[in-house]
């Protein structure tokens, strides 16, 4: 009878332990090739271990109760911190309703009622409440076996192909002149200059001047597509509009970034580089992180198959670990945005360092270089050394980083200038600031380009995003330029 009762609430545990990872599948259905791996099965063994451990101790302590009974409790808390950020979510949301309400503490309150209700869990299951014990049964079974369907059914409906090209974007060559490099730089967040100008009262025509001296133009009033990275980065790789006119994905747009960048689920940008005998490098940042997508587009290559530092924070981001590591690594004097964000976001300094490095490539390259600034986290000064500035709209914090980024700019320009002369070098934003008033304020981009002789600038062409990458394939191939009019 006793072994019985045992083998019941093992199967409990189980079920308990492993909904997180479950739940944390169905939530990245589109990546599952690259989250099943010896990273994720190593994650899995080694957050067992730890709860077995934390199962031993407590029951050191607690000697009248059986060990089952206290990995039972251990597995109950574990998925109860994995509701962390779904209950912060909540609570922002709930917050953002009431204006004398502050959302900025959410998370600690979200882990407060957290930390009550698994104490009042850990009461039921040493009492041994009967209810609360049938409760949990249906509960987590329930649960678990509809995530398990969900997963499945996702999987098993219906792929855009890869092969499947409907209003495919084409360039055909019929030039066949030799290549020169493309460095398309995403410079996240970076408002126009006029725009910068005008509000922190600052005269930028020193670096206009300085960077039209090197053959670059800025184009001002330059709007986007979009107004968000999703959104605008999509377009890029598919080289078009995502949406209808009413305003619905289109059909074979459906796969947005970073996803439509995974394997065998090529976009009109990538195929039309592998036409033209280019290679595709990408360099991203934390939040699109490229061995995350597709090993085989990363410009560094080194990655760990059992230590995925990507997969586990994002694992561990549904719970309060992560903050509660941050906030611990205050307290010691460890900043994880000096030693973490700020190198793998500065996508410009690992370009430059990287080339520095690799001056052997056999063809021509197209460089993606997703820049996180001056984007949201604000970590670095004026001179481009560390500093870190708080929330998320940080007038200062936003001028530091957009300084920092023209000084890289020039950098770049004069690296560049002797490094690959003959290239082409894009240098845009997907969108404006996070303090945009409206969507299309939002929508208003930084764009300074430098194209080979034979692209011509039109004045009453948008060059946003999409056009601008129209231009350069119809420059390079001999096309007439096919512009979005918007």
């Amino acid at each position: 009878m006793q072994i019985q009762k045992n083998l019941k609430n093992l199967s409990l545990i189980l079920i308990v332990f492993l909904l997180p990872f479950i739940d944390f599948i169905k939530s990245n259905t589109n990546e599952i090739e690259i989250i099943i791996g010896k990273s994720f099965y190593f994650l899995i063994f080694g957050v067992a271990f730890i709860m077995l451990l934390f199962a031993y101790i407590l029951n050191l302590f607690l000697k009248k109760y059986n060990f089952i009974e206290m990995l039972l409790l251990v597995s109950v808390i574990f998925w109860l911190m994995f509701k962390h950020n779904f209950l912060n979510l909540l609570l922002k949301k709930t917050f953002s309703l009431f204006s004398f309400v502050n959302e900025e503490y959410s998370s600690e309150i979200s882990l407060l009622i957290l930390l009550i209700l698994s104490i009042y869990f850990s009461i039921l299951i040493i009492k041994k409440n009967i209810f609360f014990k049938r409760f949990m049964y249906i509960f987590f079974f329930l649960s678990f076996f509809v995530s398990l369907f969900q997963i499945i059914y996702i999987n098993k409906g219906p792929e855009i192909a890869s092969t499947t090209k409907v209003n495919s974007i084409n360039f055909p060559d019929k030039l066949n002149i030799k290549k020169q490099n493309i460095y398309f730089f995403i410079l996240d967040g970076m408002q126009p200059v006029k725009e910068f100008e005008k509000h922190y009262k600052i005269d930028l025509q020193n670096f206009i001047n300085t960077v039209e001296n090197k053959e670059y133009k800025y184009i001002h009033n330059t709007i986007n597509l979009y107004d968000n990275t999703t959104h605008g980065l999509s377009a890029v790789f598919y080289l078009d509009e995502i949406f209808t006119e009413d305003k619905k994905l289109k059909e074979e747009r459906k796969i947005l970034f970073p996803t439509l960048l995974r394997i065998n689920k090529q976009s009109d940008l990538i195929n039309n580089l592998d036409n033209l005998g280019y290679d595709f490098k990408w360099l991203g940042n934390f939040f699109a992180y490229c061995p995350k997508f597709n090993i085989r587009y990363c410009l560094n290559k080194d990655q760990n198959p059992i230590i995925d530092k990507y997969l586990y924070i994002n694992f561990f981001r549904q719970s309060p670990l992560i903050q509660v590591v941050i906030n611990f690594g205050y307290i010691f004097n460890f900043d994880f945005n000096k030693y973490f964000f700020f190198k793998l976001n500065d996508g410009i300094g690992r370009l430059i360092n990287y080339l520095e490095l690799n001056n052997n490539t056999k063809k021509p390259t197209f460089y993606f270089i997703h820049h996180m600034s001056p984007h949201w986290p604000y970590i670095t000064d004026a001179n481009c050394s560390y500093k870190s500035y708080q929330g998320e709209k940080n007038y200062d914090g936003y001028k530091s980083a957009y300084l920092c980024n023209l000084k890289k700019i020039k950098q770049t320009i004069n690296f560049l200038d002797k490094f690959d002369p003959n290239s082409t070098v894009i240098f845009q934003s997907d969108h404006n600031w996070l303090m945009s008033n409206n969507k299309y304020e939002k929508k208003l981009i930084f764009n300074l380009l430098k194209l080979n002789n034979e692209c011509n600038i039109e004045k009453n062409i948008n060059l946003h995003n999409v056009n601008v990458l129209r231009l350069v394939f119809s420059c390079m191939t001999g096309n007439e330029p096919n512009y979005i009019k918007n």
